[in-house]
């Protein structure tokens, strides 16, 4: 990991730990990128589900993509982390749950980009993505 690399990591970690009242709005992006996923069956077992991701960067720096799987009770149950140099700018990745610990219904990928050049950061929210993990027929 190049060590803007780690300082992202702390970014994002810090960021997490801010209490949420003093935390400041980030707007959403749409011109950043984005992040999808199609409706899909769960499967028995712990499987890794895939969904898409791409990231324009809006200014040279090292971008990272933090990503949430928001379940339909509205909380997070899956994060992960993208980030450039070790990820490509879009592709394919995926997220791991557990059937016997969701419930079927509509889920949420909610994404946040954020560009480190030197002391200078931006984040962007990107828009959230809806879709459907449905039990299986039969």
């Amino acid at each position: 990991m190049r060590s803007t690399g780690i300082g992202l990591v702390v970014a994002v970690v810090l960021g997490l730990l801010t209490p949420a009242g003093t935390a400041q709005a980030v707007d959403v992006r749409p011109e950043w990128g984005s992040v999808s996923a199609q409706d899909q069956t769960l499967k028995a077992g712990c499987r890794g589900y895939r969904y898409h991701y791409e990231v324009t960067a809006p200014r040279d720096g090292d971008w990272d993509l933090s990503v949430s799987l928001v379940n339909p009770h509205g909380r997070a149950i899956w994060f992960g982390y993208l980030y450039e140099g070790a990820n490509a700018a879009s592709g394919t990745a995926r997220f791991r749950i557990c059937r016997s610990k969701v419930t079927p219904g509509r889920y949420r990928l909610r994404a946040l980009v954020t560009v480190v050049d030197g002391d200078d950061e931006v984040r962007g929210r990107l828009p959230t993505a809806r879709f459907d993990l449905r039990k299986k027929q039969g």
